[in-house]
C-alpha cells in the first residue's frame, strides 16, 4: 500500500490546480500592471495614436453608400427596440396606478381610524372610571390603553402613507419624463430617416456628376508636344548628318571652287558695306 502525500491522486490534482490558478492570477496581474504602465507613457500614447489612425483608415475604406445603408439598418433596429421601451413605460404606468389605489385605500382607512381615535379621546376627556364607546362600556384604563395603541399604530401607518405619497410623486415625474422621451424618440427617428434620405439623394447626385463631368487633363497634350519636338530634333539631326555626308563626298576642285565662291560673296558684302580698299569713303549726311 502506498502511503504519503502521493497516495491520494485527488489531493495531488487539487494541489496542482491551485498552483496553476496562482500562476494564472500572477500573470493576469502582471499583464494588467504592464498595460497600466504603458498606457501612461509616451509609448502608450503612440500606440493609442496608431490605433486611432487605424480605425479612421478602416472607416475611410467603407464607401459612403454602404455607410448610409448601415445607418438605415441601425435606425430600423431602433424602431424595433421601441416596443421594449413601451413595455417598460406601460409597466411603470401600471405600477403608478396600483400605488395610487393603495394610497387612496390606506388614506381612507387612516381617516376613519383618526375619527375613532378623536372620538375615544373626547369620551375619556369627560372623566369617570368607565366610558361608553359605540354602545359598549369599557373601563377607563382599558380605553386609555386602547387609544394609546391605536394612536401609535396610526402614526406609524401615517408615515407609511406619506412615504408612499412621496414615492408616487417621484414615479409620476419619472413616468411623465419617460412618456415625453417616447414621443421624442419617435420624432427623432423620423428626423434621422429624413436626414439619411437627403444624404442618399445628394450622394447619388454627386456620383452622377462624377460620371458625366469632363475632366480637363493637359498632361497628354504636353506629352504629345514633347514627342513632336523629339521628332523634329531627330529630323534636324538627320539633315545635319546628311549635309556632313555631302561635304565629305565633294572632290578637292569642287570644294575649292565652293570655298572661293563663298569668299567672293563675303568680300562683296564687305566692299558694299565698307567700300573697296584704297577708295575714299563716302560720307553720308545725316
Amino acid at each position: 500500500m502506498i502511503v504519503g502525500p502521493s497516495a491520494d491522486p485527488m489531493a495531488f490534482g487539487s494541489k496542482g490546480f491551485s498552483i496553476m490558478c496562482k500562476k494564472l492570477l500572477i500573470a493576469a496581474i502582471a499583464i494588467a500592471v504592464g498595460v497600466g504602465v504603458v498606457s501612461g507613457t509616451r509609448l502608450g500614447s503612440h500606440i493609442r495614436l496608431k490605433w486611432h489612425k487605424a480605425q479612421q483608415w478602416a472607416q475611410e475604406q467603407v464607401p459612403l453608400e454602404s455607410e448610409i445603408e448601415r445607418l438605415k439598418m441601425e435606425v430600423a433596429s431602433l424602431s424595433r427596440e421601441d416596443d421594449r421601451y413601451y413595455d417598460r413605460v406601460a409597466k411603470q404606468k401600471m405600477q403608478v396606478e396600483k400605488l395610487r389605489i393603495r394610497i387612496a385605500k390606506n388614506q381612507a382607512e387612516l381617516t376613519s381610524r383618526e375619527t375613532e381615535i378623536k372620538a375615544l379621546r373626547e369620551v375619556l376627556a369627560e372623566g369617570g372610571e368607565f366610558v361608553v364607546f359605540n354602545g359598549t362600556r369599557y373601563s377607563r384604563k382599558e380605553a386609555e390603553t386602547d387609544v394609546r395603541l391605536e394612536a401609535t399604530r396610526f402614526l406609524a401607518d401615517e408615515k407609511i402613507v406619506k412615504a408612499d405619497q412621496e414615492n408616487l410623486r417621484i414615479l409620476e415625474e419619472t413616468l411623465a419624463a419617460n412618456k415625453s422621451k417616447l414621443d421624442g424618440l419617435a420624432l427623432k427617428r423620423k428626423e434621422m430617416e429624413a436626414t439619411l434620405l437627403i444624404l442618399e439623394r445628394e450622394l447619388a447626385q454627386q456620383r452622377l456628376k462624377e460620371q458625366t463631368s469632363l475632366t480637363v487633363d493637359d498632361s497628354r497634350y504636353n506629352r504629345v508636344s514633347k514627342q513632336i519636338e523629339e521628332a523634329r530634333e531627330r529630323l534636324e539631326l538627320q539633315r545635319t548628318k546628311g549635309e556632313l555626308r555631302g561635304d565629305s563626298t565633294k572632290g578637292p576642285i569642287r570644294a575649292s571652287e565652293e570655298k572661293k565662291a563663298k569668299e567672293q560673296k563675303i568680300n562683296k558684302e564687305i566692299e558694299e558695306r565698307f567700300g573697296k580698299i584704297g577708295e575714299p569713303r563716302k560720307v553720308t549726311s545725316r
